[in-house]
């Protein structure tokens, strides 16, 4: 079975936009020929990946469990595609490789490389969805130049840590829970609730993320982990669990089985830009700058 990879990437698309207009504009195409590319990938995989009806488009559970397989697929091609642009580029083209873990500083991200590449008009700038726990290594080994992350997060000395903005944390709920509705909670009446967290991590960063121990000595009930977002969120839409998240979440990763009700008695979470204190890449100083003057905070780096 060979599934085109533009095939892959009007699925995702459909899949964020869940309209087809929209997201036939976002491809340039016609809503006809999306439609017909989608029911043919559909006759293909011989399942239903969408439920469509005159008032919404739904991913079904297939779609739910293709998307973040389908994702990493674009995601790959794409790094291919670079990785060969990059290889017939003149060498001397100034290169800034950006990392974004979950959202992201939100709309800083998309500013700080706008006004970069404003700066720098012949450089090039590429972009990296990472791991909740992948910054080091991806600095480290070179893979990325600079990354937006929700602090906190323990990294070793020779990364800097920029603090870029304050971001309000969210409980995230499947949309038929009792919560879904409210303006926001506060900590204490999510104690009986169940929570999903990503898998494999520090656990004092896991702890803060969940707010265990919570301030009343109680600790919260852990169930199934994931090891993405897109895995995370879909436990909860399964009705696995519930979990905390940063605000703009409610915003990159809108979809109808979920809800977002802001926590109104926890710290927020940091977002910052991690860079290695000893980078050869003079781009990334040029962007720590940009970064900076666009940045709402005006606390200097810390570890």
């Amino acid at each position: 079975m060979d599934v085109p990879i533009h095939v892959i990437r009007y699925f995702c698309v459909l899949a964020e936009e869940l309209h087809f207009g929209r997201a036939a504009e976002r491809l340039s195409i016609t809503p006809p020929s999306l439609s017909q590319q989608i029911s043919r990938l559909e006759q293909q995989l011989d399942v239903r990946l969408f439920e469509r009806s005159p008032r919404k488009v739904e991913l079904t559970a297939y779609g739910r469990d293709l998307l973040p397989l389908a994702r990493r697929v674009q995601d790959d091609h794409d790094q291919i595609l670079d990785w060969a642009r990059s290889v017939s580029r003149d060498k001397r083209t100034p290169l800034l490789r950006v990392g974004v873990v979950a959202a992201g500083a939100g709309s800083l991200t998309t500013a700080a490389i706008a006004a970069t590449m404003q700066a720098i008009p012949h450089a090039r700038i590429e972009m990296r969805r990472l791991g909740f726990f992948d910054v080091a290594a991806e600095l480290e080994s070179g893979r990325v130049d600079v990354v937006f992350a929700p602090a906190p997060m323990p990294l070793p000395p020779r990364i800097r840590i920029e603090p870029l903005w304050l971001e309000p944390r969210v409980l995230v709920v499947p949309a038929n829970h009792p919560l879904a509705e409210r303006e926001s909670v506060t900590i204490g009446e999510t104690n009986e609730e169940v929570f999903v967290a990503v898998a494999g991590g520090v656990p004092e960063v896991v702890d803060w993320w969940i707010v265990d121990p919570r301030p009343d000595g109680t600790r919260p009930r852990r169930g199934p982990t994931a090891d993405s977002v897109d895995g995370l969120f879909e436990l909860v839409a399964a009705g696995a669990g519930v979990n905390i998240a940063g605000q703009s979440a409610s915003r990159q990763y809108r979809r109808d089985e979920l809800a977002f009700v802001p926590v109104s008695d926890i710290e927020p979470a940091t977002i910052v830009l991690c860079s290695l204190t000893d980078t050869p890449n003079p781009m990334v100083k040029t962007f720590r700058a940009t970064a900076q003057a666009l940045s709402p905070l005006v606390e200097g780096t810390f570890h």
